[in-house]
Order: C-alpha cells, then sequence, then structure tokens
C-alpha cells in the first residue's frame, strides 16, 4: 500500500519525467544514427577543400567547447573546496552517549589504578598498588 495519497501528483510527474528520459534517449539515438551514416555513406558529396574548411571549424568550435567545459570544471572544484572549508570549520559532530550496557574504561595512571564501569551496572577499581585492587582488600566497589 502506498504511503501517498492517489492525488499527491507524484506517480504523474514520475511517470512525465520516464517519458522524457525515454524520449531523450531516443533522440540521441537517432542522431547517432544520422551522423554515423553521414560520415561513413557522405551522402552530400562534398569536394575535399570543403571538407577541410569544414574540418578546420569543427575544430576551432571544439576548442572552444574544451575550454568553456574547462572553466566549468575549475569553478565546479572552487565550490567544492569552499563547501568542504564550511563543513571542517562547522560545530563538531554531536557523540552520543554509549548505549545502556556498555563498558566504558579509564586509565588513570597518575592514580595508578584501572577503572571499568558498566552503565547501570557495578563500577570495578583496580589498583595494582594497593593488594587485592583496593586499600582495604576488596576488588570490587557495588554502584549505588
Amino acid at each position: 500500500m502506498s504511503k501517498t495519497g492517489a492525488d499527491s501528483g507524484r506517480g504523474s510527474r514520475s511517470r512525465v519525467r520516464r517519458g522524457a528520459v525515454v524520449a531523450a534517449l531516443v533522440v540521441t539515438a537517432a542522431l547517432l544514427v544520422v551522423g554515423l551514416v553521414g560520415f561513413f555513406a557522405d551522402p552530400l558529396r562534398l569536394p575535399p577543400e570543403v571538407l577541410g574548411v569544414l574540418d578546420q571549424r569543427a575544430s576551432v568550435v571544439s576548442m572552444f567547447i574544451g575550454a568553456a567545459g574547462l572553466v566549468i570544471a575549475v569553478a565546479a572544484l572552487m565550490l567544492q573546496l569552499r563547501s568542504e572549508r564550511r563543513q571542517t570549520t562547522a560545530e563538531p559532530p554531536v557523540q552520543l552517549p554509549p548505549a545502556p550496557g556498555t563498558q566504558t574504561q579509564l586509565n588513570m595512571p597518575a592514580a595508578g589504578g584501572t577503572v571499568n564501569a558498566v552503565q547501570g551496572g557495578t563500577l570495578n577499581i583496580h589498583n595494582p598498588a594497593a593488594p587485592g585492587g583496593r586499600p582495604d582488600g576488596g576488588g570490587q566497589e557495588p554502584s549505588s
């Protein structure tokens, strides 16, 4: 069952887009066929001098198209670099707290021990300097 209503218009828009894409592909394929036939069959029977002039003009046109493509590529690269700079100067990503039941370990070399904590559970403190981990000889301290 569709989540959008029948009168939302999304279905008709996608059909129109699909039809436009199919029409563009058909036109492109037809132009390709016409170009290949014109290239191999030479239906106009132009003399070599005219073909030489047309070839030179086509070379100049393709040079300008290539230069325009280079300008567009440089502009796109500049925009991408600018957007990446904005993202790096933005605030750091939000770090979510660990899920319940996950274990966190803190190494505290200055205090001479390690603290293992399970969220919502027990708190284990291990101090290698004291026998048994705690000064009074116990190994675990239950959290409240």
